[in-house]
């Protein structure tokens, strides 16, 4: 699958103290989910109960019906990410000197689209004192995956006879998207999408999605 993390600086060792910087530079009055809204980066305020106290724009778009807000709690549909969130949230609750990093992210798989990578930091600790005296406890930043762009549609079509259709679904395909996705940014049915695909295999005389990406993405 081609696809990059569209927001790295969360995975930055250095991030959790140029976000405290950043706070310090904006006053000490400055919430967290602002703070980090300054770096454009996702984010979800916990308080001190796990319960959710603040969500910046960025993370907004990022909600859907498998990773969202329910009831001030964080909903995952996905069972595993769900279970090992919940842990670090209950760690946050109990322990009165959690860890300030997870050590490992959270990968929450979704439906139709490409993973969400949740990180959870302490947001304040020992060597912050000078932040907001707030009951928020953590942050959690979001990163959110993207396919590249795939060849222009324009341009398969020429290359591989498709039709508009055929050559508009191959570009997604060549991203490493599922027939799935492809059928919902098309706003097709699967069934067609399905066709189209297998029409798109017959004209590149490739047989497998993994063997018709690594052709597509010869075309420049």
């Amino acid at each position: 699958m081609n696809f990059f993390d569209v927001n790295s600086e969360a995975g930055d060792p250095s991030f959790t103290q140029r976000l405290i910087e950043i706070a310090a530079a904006r006053g000490s009055g400055t919430p967290p989910a602002a703070a980090i809204n300054a770096m454009r980066l996702p984010a979800i305020a916990l308080d001190q109960h796990g319960f959710v106290a603040e969500v910046n724009a960025a993370a907004e778009a990022v909600f859907d019906n498998d990773f969202r807000i329910k009831d001030r709690r964080l909903f995952v549909r996905d069972p595993d990410a769900r279970a090992r969130l919940k842990d670090a949230i209950d760690q946050l609750r109990t322990s009165p000197r959690p860890d300030p990093l997870m050590t490992e992210p959270v990968i929450v798989q979704r439906q139709d689209k490409l993973p969400v990578i949740v990180r959870m930091r302490i947001w304040r600790s020992d060597g912050a004192a000078h932040l907001p005296a707030q009951e928020v406890c953590a942050l959690l930043t979001l990163n959110v995956l993207a396919p590249k762009p795939g060849p222009p549609a324009a341009i398969l079509a020429k290359t591989f006879r498709l039709t508009p259709s055929e050559a508009k679904l191959a570009c997604i395909i060549s991203r490493g998207a599922s027939p799935g996705i492809a059928a919902r940014e098309l706003k097709i049915s699967r069934e067609t999408a399905r066709n189209q695909l297998k029409s798109v295999f017959a004209k590149t005389d490739t047989h497998r999605q993994s063997e018709l990406v690594a052709l597509l993405l010869q075309v420049v």
